[in-house]
């Protein structure tokens, strides 16, 4: 069969759809032809798509990978191809299945999505694609049938091997714009990388939908760096995101894999996602000395009512153990965190101002806390009558989500929410100190010049650039 996988526009090119290289590399193992559009660096213009979609006679079906922020996308594209191929079977994955599968299929165009991990149900479905009727014997799937009437399928198991899975299929993007948007790293001279090696969280954050649910699966270690080698041959790459959100949720595998990248001398840096109540001196110690540079971690308030109202699962305690551990042992370090969740009052905001100022973290943008179709929260604001649309409706609202202020969860009216947020973050930015704020101007005038430098192709002019700015801000 030949497949078109096609990849949203998306605000943040900083790193390339690992989901559709996965599933790319896994349909051409199975003999199928793979195609990409990816409309994250290369977009087109209107009339360019509508060009596009006329063309796609030659796939057997259409593939999109989407976030539940793409839901007007898949809407409008998959309307956009039913006009034009009126039997042409329309597929999507990722994220967007486990918010609003059933939704989703009643308002667009789409024929089936696919639910949870993709590579074993995909593969079955397109081998199956031209027979509708049999549908309703492929686990992992929600489709319409001839009818317009949804089915959702039994579950499918988890694939329990990842090491048996293909490397990702990284020719079907042009990884080296995607290397373009890599901010500081790139500013620093390093070729950015990125690498999956968890699925699952065994973790119940309320504001969460745990793509892979809560069973834990991972690669190990050997694998995960054959991938860095093949990537490095290939790209160049210097420096890796392991950009699973808790990687450092397995201390086993994070063991593994410090202790193999020292033993096969390979020679990158790296950084990833911890967890505050499962790091410790000696785990930090040794990704540091293999080439860590920085460990982020979803703190996401300094009250502990309010992780509690969360169902966190960590303190406060622990956040500033974490944070003063990576600190000692000399990581980089970074957390976002949430304004507005239930419950959220005077003292739980002064709690987190607080928190921020005493760990000195250079916080000064606070995320709207967002109920997510999927997950606690959104079902805690659906009984409690915070969401005033309905699921189509709302979920067409969402936009770029957390920077939107959408839905109250808190007692205050909406206009106090956002003066108090805004109070929130002019405290944060005018308490930084006088070397962090030049800091960040010196940062952000780096990467405005590198990225109208890129915009104009003078990628040798940028690089002079970014060193003399550099040098001017160390006098």
């Amino acid at each position: 069969m030949k497949v078109l996988l096609v990849y949203p526009p998306a605000r943040d090119a900083s790193k390339p759809p690992i989901g559709i290289s996965c599933v790319g590399s896994f349909l051409r193992q199975k003999g199928h032809q793979v195609e990409v559009l990816d409309l994250t660096v290369e977009p087109l213009t209107n009339e360019e798509l509508q060009n596009k979609i006329a063309t796609f006679s030659l796939y057997d079906c259409v593939g999109i990978s989407a976030i539940i922020t793409a839901y007007n996308f898949v809407k409008d594209f998959s309307r956009m191809v039913r006009e034009k191929h009126s039997d042409l079977p329309i597929i999507v994955g990722n994220a967007i299945s486990v918010s609003c599968p059933e939704t989703l299929l009643k308002n667009s165009e789409v024929d089936v999505i696919v639910l949870d991990e993709g590579e074993l149900t995909i593969a079955e479905l397109v081998e199956n694609i031209k027979d509708r009727d049999n549908y309703k014997n492929i686990n992992g799937i929600c489709y319409k049938d001839q009818e317009g009437n949804i089915h959702k399928t039994l579950i499918r198991d988890r694939i329990t091997d990842l090491d048996s899975l293909p490397f990702p299929a990284w020719d079907l993007f042009n990884i080296t714009e995607y290397m373009k948007h890599t901010g500081p790293f790139l500013n620093r001279g390093l070729r950015t990388g990125w690498i999956t090696a968890v699925r699952g969280c065994p973790f119940r954050c309320g504001y969460c939908s745990r793509n892979f649910g809560q069973m834990i699966t991972t690669r190990s270690a050997n694998s995960m760096i054959d991938e860095i080698i093949e990537f490095k041959r290939l790209y160049n790459g210097t420096h890796f995101q392991i950009v699973d959100d808790l990687f450092m949720a397995q201390p086993k595998l994070v063991r593994n894999f410090a202790k193999s990248l020292m033993e096969r001398k390979v020679d990158i840096t790296w950084d990833c996602t911890g967890r505050v109540n499962l790091v410790d001196e000696q785990l930090l110690r040794l990704i540091k000395k293999a080439g860590c540079t920085a460990v982020s971690y979803g703190i996401e308030s300094g009250s502990q009512k309010i992780l509690d109202n969360m169902n966190k699962g960590a303190t406060v305690e622990q956040a500033k153990k974490a944070i003063e551990l990576t600190r000692k042992v000399g990581l980089g370090l970074g957390s976002p965190f949430m304004f507005g969740y239930v419950g959220e009052d005077r003292e739980s905001i002064a709690e987190t101002v607080n928190f921020i100022q005493e760990m000195k973290l250079k916080t000064t943008v606070l995320f709207f806390s967002t109920p997510y179709p999927g997950t606690p929260l959104y079902d805690w604001a659906r009984e409690n009558n915070r969401i005033k649309y309905d699921e189509d409706t709302y979920v067409s609202l969402l936009g770029n989500n957390a920077e939107k202020f959408l839905v109250n969860l808190t007692d205050f009216s909406d206009e106090e929410v956002l003066r108090l947020k805004n109070e929130t973050e002019l405290e944060l930015r005018r308490s930084l100190p006088l070397k962090v704020k030049i800091e960040k101007y010196v940062v952000n005038k780096i990467y405005l010049i590198k990225a109208r430098f890129v915009q104009l192709g003078f990628v040798g002019v940028m690089k002079k650039a970014v060193k003399k700015i550099l040098a001017l801000s160390k006098h």
